[in-house]
């Protein structure tokens, strides 16, 4: 045994710090329905993406990947060029990616509260101090005034603005417009800004063509949501020819697997069928929101493949109910979303039993 343990970065030593333990399995009854996790369960959808993955050429399991086609026809796709993008491990891996090329201990990091996990956590993993703007509870639901985010990057001058559009879990969203006000605040002190789109296009305005014209944008995306890939673990960062260059100076050898990009090059040719896939999530999702409301629930829509329902002095009855039937998220400990459960998209005919189960306790 060595006489010293060989200590890591402080960053990283910071007890602060800590991951969910990798050794114990979180198994989901596939009996019942999973909306827990905002993927995608389309059956349709589910279908698509089993023929493509059947349908795979040998070469996709025992070869390293060669991503310069799925590269170029994703280019193609966003109307960018191929050296704008890189590949990587869900849009989880194009946050880290902009993190690991741009923070140093120290830097400033400005990102919402609550949002996205990673940000806090990349933020002590490299040093960096956060600063977060949090939501407040209002009668429509979390709110942040984008005036609020602009004074906030003017006050701080952060290093990096993270702002995911819709942002999760709040399911808030800023218009178009406040979005490049946003934008230029942050190019005005020198600030990279990291939009995270990864429930495009259930929310279906995006910044992504603007990292012709912004050279100080990120713009990262997901499959795990409209496409229904999560489990392939494959998303982008799109951005300037200058920044994408100096992300891919930190990408792994592979940026991802040789199956998630063969299945990926192939999805591209079913954007239509994703697309059908999201109307019928968004169909789902506003029968379900309509009959809650008709039950007396307060419901906050969202913008993204998900939707809150506070069953108030109901909750015990509606969550013993439910039980049996779906996974979700029961309550938040965050004031902005105190007592709402949040429910992912499916479809109507998926929705119906818990629509009835919910009006019988109700």
């Amino acid at each position: 045994m060595t006489p010293y343990i060989i200590q890591p970065r402080p960053s990283v030593a910071d007890p602060a710090l800590s991951r969910p333990d990798w050794t114990k399995a979180q198994p989901r009854d596939p009996a019942k329905l999973w909306l827990d996790k905002n993927e995608n369960c389309d059956p349709e959808l589910s279908r698509v993406v089993t023929e493509v993955m059947r349908a795979l050429p040998p070469e996709a399991y025992f070869t390293y990947p060669d991503n310069a086609p799925l590269y170029a026809k994703l280019a193609d796709s966003l109307e960018l060029f191929p050296e704008q993008l890189v590949l990587t491990a869900g849009s989880d891996g194009a946050i880290r990616a902009v993190f690991e090329a741009y923070i140093s201990p120290g830097d400033v990091v400005l990102h919402t509260n609550p949002t996205f996990a990673m940000y806090s956590v990349y933020s002590r993993m490299y040093g960096a101090k956060a600063v977060a703007l949090d939501y407040q509870p209002s009668d429509d639901g979390p709110q942040l005034l984008s005036a609020q985010i602009i004074e906030a990057i003017a006050k701080q001058r952060p290093k990096l603005v993270c702002l995911p559009n819709p942002d999760s879990p709040t399911g808030t969203v800023f218009p178009i417009r406040e979005m490049e006000l946003i934008i230029r605040a942050a190019g005005r002190v020198g600030a990279l800004i990291l939009i995270d789109e990864a429930y495009f296009p259930f929310h279906a305005e995006s910044c992504i063509a603007w990292t012709r014209r912004f050279d100080h944008l990120v713009v990262a995306r997901s499959t795990g949501k409209a496409w229904g890939l999560a489990g392939l673990r494959i998303g982008y960062a799109a951005a300037s020819p200058e920044v994408a260059k100096v992300l891919h100076k930190v990408r792994p050898m592979y940026e991802v697997n040789t199956v998630a990009v063969h299945a990926f090059l192939r999805m591209l040719d079913h954007a239509g069928e994703m697309m059908q896939s999201v109307r019928r999530l968004q169909a789902g999702k506003d029968l379900f929101l309509s009959q809650m409301a008709r039950l007396g629930y307060r419901t906050l829509k969202g913008q993204g493949n998900f939707m809150h329902v506070a069953f108030a002095a109901n909750a015990d009855k509606v969550h013993a109910a439910l039980e049996p039937l779906v996974y979700y998220r029961r309550d938040f400990n965050e004031p902005c979303l105190k007592g709402y459960s949040r429910f992912s998209a499916t479809t109507a005919q998926l929705f119906q039993p818990l629509i009835d189960r919910i009006a019988e306790v109700s």
